[in-house]
C-alpha cells in the first residue's frame, strides 16, 4: 500500500503536510461501508413495532378464535404484539380488500380463508381485489372439514347408504347449508356430483335453525362443522367427514371419500395468512417459521382441534399458493356446473 506523506504535493509545507496525514488517518481507518449512506440507515430488525392481523369475520366464530390462537403464538415468537382486528362483511371482501391496499412491510395481515381466495373469485364477477397477484402467502394455518349429518329417524347408517337413498328417489331428499355459494352448499353439490345423486338444496341464514330443523327432519341431510353436538342428543346421525383423511382428533369417523366410494372427494375448509404482494421474501419467511414452530406444538394442536374441529397444518408459502389456485379451479368447476349464483 502506497504511504500517505507519499501521496501529497510536494510544495506543500512540512506543518501542513503533518496536519493534514494527523487528521486523515482515523477516516482511512475505518471501513469503506461504514461511511455510505445505506449503512448510516439500516432498517430496523422485523419486527420492531406490533402486526395486524386482519380477520374477516366476526368476533366469536371459528376464524376469529383461530386467528386468536395465532395472534398469541406469534406474538410470543416474534417478541411483538400481534392484535386481531375483525372487518366482517361481504363474504370476507371487506377485509381482504383492505389488506391488499395496506404496506408491503409485513405489519399487516390476513386470516384468509377458502372462501376468500379460492371461492369468491367463481361467485362475483367483480372484485376489488386479486386473490393471487395481491397477496403474499405465507402458510395454511388449519383445515376444517364439515361433518355429514342425517336426521337419526332415517334408516340410513352410512355414506353408501345414503347415497343409496338419493338415487332411489332423485330429489326426494333435501340437505341444508349456511346459505347460498357458501362452502357448506358447495360440499353439497360436490357430493351430488361425484355421487351422480340429486338433492334439494336449503340455504339457511342461521346454522342454530339449520340443526333444530335437521333434528326435526325438517331437513334430512347437513354438511356442517357443528354437528357433533346435535349427534349427542341422539336426533343426528354423523355418516362421515369431507376431508381428504380422517381427522386426527375423530379418527373413528370414516372420510366421505371411503366410506361413500369416491375417491378424491374434499370439500375442506382453510385457512391461511397472506400478506400484501412485495412483502419482502425474508419477512415473509420469518412469519412463516414462526407460524409452522406454533402449530407444530402439541398443545396448540390440540386447541385447535377443540375449538375448530379440524387440524393444524403448517406449510411452505409455495404450497400454499398451490392450494390456492386448485381450490380455485375445483370451485370453479362446482359452480359453473350447479349455476350457483352469489346471494345479493
Amino acid at each position: 500500500m502506497t504511504h500517505l506523506p507519499s501521496l501529497l504535493p510536494a510544495v506543500w509545507p512540512s506543518t501542513l503536510r503533518a496536519t493534514f496525514v494527523a487528521l486523515a488517518l482515523p477516516l482511512a481507518a475505518l471501513p469503506l461501508a461504514a461511511l455510505t449512506p445505506a449503512a448510516q440507515a439500516q432498517p430496523a430488525a422485523f419486527p420492531s413495532k406490533p402486526i395486524r392481523l386482519v380477520c374477516a369475520h366476526a368476533a366469536g366464530g371459528a376464524a376469529d378464535q383461530l386467528s386468536r390462537i395465532v395472534s398469541q403464538q406469534l406474538s410470543t415468537t416474534l417478541g411483538q404484539p400481534v392484535v386481531v382486528e375483525n372487518r366482517p362483511g361481504a363474504s370476507t371482501m371487506i377485509a381482504a380488500e383492505q389488506v391488499a391496499r395496506s404496506p408491503a412491510d409485513g405489519y399487516t395481515l390476513l386470516m384468509a380463508t377458502v372462501t376468500t381466495l379460492s371461492i369468491n373469485p367463481a361467485l362475483y364477477a367483480k372484485m376489488r381485489y386479486d386473490p393471487i397477484k395481491d397477496f403474499a402467502p405465507i402458510s395454511i394455518v388449519a383445515s376444517t372439514p364439515f361433518f355429514l349429518g342425517v336426521n337419526a329417524a332415517l334408516p340410513i347408517t352410512s355414506v353408501r347408504e345414503l347415497v343409496a337413498a338419493a338415487k332411489a328417489a332423485p330429489g326426494g331428499l333435501n340437505y341444508g347449508s349456511s346459505g347460498q355459494g357458501t362452502s357448506s352448499h358447495l360440499a353439497g353439490e360436490l357430493f351430488t356430483s361425484m355421487s351422480n345423486t340429486q338433492m334439494v338444496h336449503v340455504p339457511y341464514k342461521a346454522t342454530a335453525t339449520r340443526n333444530t330443523d335437521l333434528s326435526a327432519g325438517s331437513i334430512q341431510v347437513v354438511f356442517g362443522n357443528d354437528l357433533l353436538e346435535f349427534a349427542k342428543t341422539g336426533k343426528v346421525r354423523i355418516l362421515g367427514v369431507t376431508s381428504a383423511q380422517r381427522l386426527s382428533g375423530y379418527p373413528d369417523i370414516p372420510t366421505v371419500a371411503e366410506a361413500g366410494g369416491m375417491p378424491g372427494y374434499d370439500a375442506s375448509v382453510w385457512y391461511g395468512l397472506v400478506a400484501p404482494a412485495g412483502t419482502p421474501p425474508a419477512i415473509v419467511a420469518k412469519i412463516n417459521d414462526a407460524l409452522r414452530t406454533a402449530v407444530a406444538d402439541p398443545a396448540v394442536r390440540q386447541q385447535i382441534m377443540s375449538t375448530l374441529g379440524g387440524d393444524a397444518v403448517g406449510s411452505t408459502p409455495e404450497a400454499f399458493a398451490s392450494m390456492i389456485k386448485s381450490d380455485r379451479d375445483k370451485w370453479t368447476q362446482v359452480i359453473t356446473r350447479a349455476h350457483i349464483k352469489a346471494e345479493e
